[in-house]
């Protein structure tokens, strides 16, 4: 058995192959796949407006959320 590392970036939840290590179709294969788990900060993840949202509500003055009874009524 032969064994080529290589460091390669994910694309389109595919590993593209180097030139080197191109294979015939229908090659078997062993794949051992190590990474680094990337670290999640609240920074990292602030990119969905939705979840910002969530965690700064938005202030607005003379503001009144609706009761439970006029929400039904709608």
């Amino acid at each position: 058995m032969q064994a080529i590392e290589f460091d390669a970036v994910i694309q389109n939840q595919a590993i593209p192959l180097p030139i080197p290590a191109m294979l015939p179709a229908g090659q078997t294969v062993r794949v051992i796949l190590m990474y680094e788990p990337e670290r999640h900060t609240d920074q990292a993840r602030s990119h969905d407006p939705i979840l910002d949202l969530a965690r700064h509500p938005r202030v607005l003055a003379g503001f009144r959320p609706l009761s439970r009874d006029e929400v039904h009524e709608r």
